[in-house]
């Protein structure tokens, strides 16, 4: 079970799991901006998850994972809704040509973004 709680203000602190999450809205939008909004939260558990898949190839290959980053490049409407999510994975210069695709099918198995209407792009950029 996931609760959420309101603690002030906009603020709301999520207790998921043993876990507390504060959550607020921007000033522009009536909160103390002291946390991350919503959407926040949303594009954050795409990129951790996207990210961890890398994580764990990068580990099965016996890589140094410092030698990675994962970055979110949201494609959002006028409205602001996500639309298209780019997911560039860093790789060293030194990444296997042959195991790209592998890393593209890797991220692409994340659950958050299976969840998501938004089109995923992954795209490999070398060092």
């Amino acid at each position: 079970m996931i609760n959420a709680k309101f603690t002030g203000n906009r603020k709301i602190n999520i207790e998921a799991k043993g876990f507390n999450i504060p959550v607020d809205l921007a000033k522009t939008e009536g909160g103390d901006g002291s946390a991350p909004n919503p959407f926040i939260l949303l594009m954050a558990a795409l990129l951790s998850c996207s990210a961890y898949h890398v994580l764990l190839l990068v580990e099965r290959l016996g890589m140094n994972k410092e030698a990675f980053h994962v970055e979110l490049e949201p494609g959002l409407d006028d409205n602001g809704d996500m639309q298209k999510a780019l997911i560039k994975v860093f790789v060293p210069a030194d990444f296997p040509k042959e195991r790209e695709a592998a890393m593209k099918a890797s991220v692409m198995g994340c659950k958050v973004g299976r969840h998501l209407k938004a089109e995923r792009t992954v795209e490999i950029i070398r060092g």
